[in-house]
């Protein structure tokens, strides 16, 4: 058709101070943009308590024994501009939870994240995103997957859809920064 059906990028950053073996302290930031929904830039300062529910052999056997489950909740500086309707900002809180399950020697894996802001002067006023997905091991650090995205605006600017749905195929290279404990 030739036509242009997306145009956005979104990226973050996370740092996790930890206080005990499961209970830590994160400080994020998160930056988005998408053309169609009229935003130059997203973004959003966060901070607050931690905690890994679930972490890699807490469970035996080649199905749990890589399972990591983390939640957190915080305080947001939330900001968004954009191209055509007024530009704002808001005291926010913040959630978010993360699922990774590797299973049969990460041949295979199941994940979920998603991340959540609540305006504190008007509960209606949120954005939420979330990551789903399959992801599968082809050779050595090399991967492949399936995932599913969706964003939810509250209050999205005037013309626009207050929910996107992106479904991806993807080809990548992972590897791991976890350093152990």
């Amino acid at each position: 058709t030739g036509r242009l059906l997306v145009r956005n990028s979104r990226g973050t950053m996370k740092l996790d101070f930890f206080l005990t073996k499961r209970f830590y302290w994160f400080v994020s930031s998160y930056f988005e943009q998408d053309t169609f929904q009229d935003l130059k830039l997203r973004t959003s300062l966060s901070t607050g308590p931690g905690y890994q529910f679930i972490e890699k052999g807490d469970y035996a056997g080649p199905w749990l024994k890589d399972l990591t489950m983390y939640a957190e909740v915080g305080a947001a500086y939330f900001n968004e501009d954009y191209t055509v309707a007024g530009d704002k900002s808001s005291a926010r809180s913040r959630w978010s939870v993360k699922l990774d399950w590797p299973m049969l020697d990460s041949k295979m894996t199941f994940y979920h994240y998603e991340e959540g802001f609540i305006a504190l002067q008007n509960t209606k006023d949120f954005y939420f995103t979330a990551d789903t997905g399959l992801r599968f091991k082809l050779i050595g650090a090399l991967t492949t997957g399936f995932q599913w995205t969706v964003r939810y605006n509250g209050i999205p600017a005037p013309g626009t859809s207050d929910t996107d749905n992106l479904y991806f195929i993807t080809l990548g290279y992972a590897f791991d920064t976890s350093r152990k404990r």
